[in-house]
């Protein structure tokens, strides 16, 4: 079972007691596969093992919004900033949420699973990030190589992505947790 966020990329939510400040982090512009959806990272990740496989990585977001391409009304100060997002809740509500770059879940959430960051290749089409439970089993003991649909893990790359906290080269470790 896969779950994601959804983002809330709008000022009246970022500043929320109960949350630690989230950014927004996904794929590079350019890659033509890998992750397509954005993802809300945490600021204290708790970085994998390092990797030296040449799949997709994650990266930081930032806004690429300037005079020649400004929304009516939006603030024109903040070009190549980088974008935070944040967990809209409602009371009586059940929030589910995955957490990339952590295997545990913040005070006051339940940990579902926990496992790694997951895509497809970078050079493959784009496909969304997921949380690939770290006890994955298999559908059954059929064994074939059909090349439909293939998972590949993720890393952090630093740069736009900051290092610290996040370890360049690290396994991308997620957790789905719910309140």
């Amino acid at each position: 079972m896969f779950f994601q966020i959804e983002l809330a990329l709008n000022h009246k939510y970022k500043r929320k007691p109960e949350t630690n400040p989230l950014k927004v982090g996904g794929n590079y512009y350019t890659n033509k596969g890998g992750g397509s959806n954005w993802l809300c990272l945490p600021n204290d990740p708790e970085n994998g093992n390092v990797s030296n496989n040449g799949y997709d990585g994650l990266y930081g977001a930032e806004y690429h919004i300037d005079s020649s391409n400004n929304p009516s009304g939006f603030p024109a100060s903040l070009v190549n900033k980088e974008v935070p997002c944040a967990i809209c809740r409602r009371k009586g509500k059940v929030s589910v949420l995955m957490i990339p770059g952590r295997k545990s879940c913040y005070k006051g959430w339940i940990s579902e699973y926990n496992g790694f960051l997951m895509s497809a290749h970078k050079n493959h089409i784009t496909a969304d990030f997921i949380c690939m439970d770290g006890k994955a089993e298999p559908f059954d003991n059929r064994s074939s190589n059909e090349e439909g649909s293939l998972f590949y893990p993720v890393r952090a790359k630093c740069g736009s992505l900051r290092c610290p906290p996040y370890k360049d080269n690290t396994e991308v470790l997620c957790t789905v947790c719910t309140k």
